[in-house]
């Protein structure tokens, strides 16, 4: 078989899975500054970056940027390149072969910006990197259930003096890995995912596709935004196939504000090219990163341009990186 044949319950409980790489905790539970300064003793509290429209607004208005845009005076590559890099991601992008009796296994690695709040005000003086590794395996048989593991990584990258300190005090991540069996499914909140999409749905022919996707009034902002983030976070999901992978490569291939930002972007230890949207403001881009030889979309992030505070130019506020691989068991 080439993959596991997911019905729209299992999309939905996988993705349930995933989320918690890339939102550690629901929506609603945010603003996380405001409850963790009610909760604390001494009104200094960590303030976490998070994917979204609303995360990046609240960011906007501490160090004012502006999301998913290439800043202004910084020219990116000509689209036409980014246009060569995606049809050409296209055509080498492939799903793995799985045999009876191995899974899928999807490792979702994801990190975030801590900072630092006083009286309710953020501050950027001292902040650390957060991040975690979701693996979710899929069976080659689609009547079992999935099966997730969660491994809390402790912070290593920090910024400010004090910095190691504040982390000590306010990280809460576990030692030891979780494991959720068939017996014990994951669960999330119902709003820590967007409503699932039947992806066989989805046109496969590239106009079509995007022509879909600007209509799909995904989040706010403008049309290219809604166009981007609704493609970011399908592939950030890491169950789309390889027919849907390659149209919506083509798809961004038709976008004239669709730029290559970065050609040698590591995140992960893996290296490929980075595309973003082209804008006039702001001093944070969101970036798509994808494997050109391979096809393999490797992941997201949220990069600050100029650096703020103690944080430098160039640190990825937000990152989330997905590799896929064949398996022959699970953990127990």
């Amino acid at each position: 078989m080439t993959d596991p044949g997911l019905r729209p319950d299992q999309v939905r409980e996988m993705r349930s899975m995933l989320v918690s790489a890339t939102q550690s905790e629901p929506a609603a539970a945010r603003p996380r500054a405001a409850a963790r300064l009610r909760a604390a003793a001494r009104p200094r509290a960590a303030w976490r970056i998070g994917w979204g429209a609303a995360a990046v607004g609240a960011l906007a208005a501490v160090v004012g940027v502006v999301n998913v845009v290439a800043p202004h005076g910084r020219p990116a590559a000509p689209t036409v390149e980014a246009s060569a890099m995606l049809r050409g991601a296209a055509e080498a992008t492939s799903d793995p072969t799985l045999a009876d009796g191995q899974f899928l296994k999807l490792a979702t690695s994801a990190s975030y910006l801590a900072l630092t709040t006083v009286d309710g005000r953020v501050e950027t003086t001292i902040g650390y990197l957060e991040s975690q590794l979701r693996e979710v395996y899929l069976p080659a048989d689609s009547a079992a259930r999935p099966v997730a593991q969660t491994t809390y990584v402790a912070p290593t990258v920090f910024f400010g003096d004090g910095a190691q300190e504040f982390a000590a005090r306010e990280w809460n991540g576990q030692s030891s890995t979780s494991v959720a069996s068939a017996a014990q499914p994951v669960s999330a909140p119902d709003d820590a995912t967007r409503p699932v999409e039947d992806q066989s749905a989805m046109p496969r022919d590239p106009a079509a596709l995007l022509q879909y996707l600007v209509d799909y009034r995904y989040q706010a902002g403008t049309s290219d935004e809604n166009v981007f983030a609704h493609v970011v976070d399908l592939l950030r999901s890491g169950n789309v196939k390889s027919d849907l992978r390659a149209a919506l490569y083509r798809a961004l291939a038709l976008m004239p504000a669709v730029v290559v930002t970065d050609e040698q972007a590591t995140l992960d230890g893996r290296v490929g090219t980075a595309i973003g949207l082209h804008g006039d403001v702001g001093d944070t881009r969101q970036e798509i990163i994808i494997d050109p030889a391979s096809g393999e979309y490797i992941g997201v992030r949220l990069v600050t341009v100029d650096g703020f505070g103690e944080i430098p130019p160039g640190t990825a506020l937000e990152a989330t990186a997905v590799s896929a691989t064949v398996v022959n068991s699970v953990p127990r």
